[in-house]
């Protein structure tokens, strides 16, 4: 993406949202694009919105941004802020790494009441071993 300033027509500011992958918007190489589900509240109204940036045009977005950082604000504070999103990756790992293996124990159990109480009860006809 060319390094450029520009006036959107609409400013949208973000309090919230999450970030995914979506296999159905490829690039011409095939890779899924990033996504990204925004949400914003302000003066009691909520919005929100889907935008989705192909692989390949994302690192040259994010590199931009970065570069905007260095310039206005320092290359200290670029790097703080490429910390944060190394720190904020690791995090998110662990969270992806935490939700696989409580979806593998989920598939994994009897039934969702056995899994839901760590095997205290049933509902699949297996007996509830008794409580001491």
């Amino acid at each position: 993406m060319p390094v450029r300033r520009t006036d959107p027509s609409r400013i949208f500011h973000v309090t919230g949202g999450g970030a995914g992958l979506d296999p159905t918007h490829r690039c011409d190489h095939g890779s899924p694009a990033v996504s990204f589900h925004l949400f914003s509240e302000h003066h009691g109204r909520t919005e929100d919105i889907r935008i989705v940036l192909s692989m390949c045009s994302s690192p040259g977005l994010f590199g931009a941004a970065v570069a905007f950082i260095d310039e206005e604000l320092g290359s200290d504070e670029g790097d703080r802020f490429m910390a944060a999103i190394q720190k904020a990756r690791e995090l998110a790992a662990r969270e992806i790494d935490r939700a696989k293996a409580a979806q593998r124990a989920a598939e994994d159990a009897c039934c969702e009441a056995g899994y839901r109480t760590q095997d205290r009860e049933h509902t699949c006809g297996r007996r509830t071993p008794p409580t001491t």
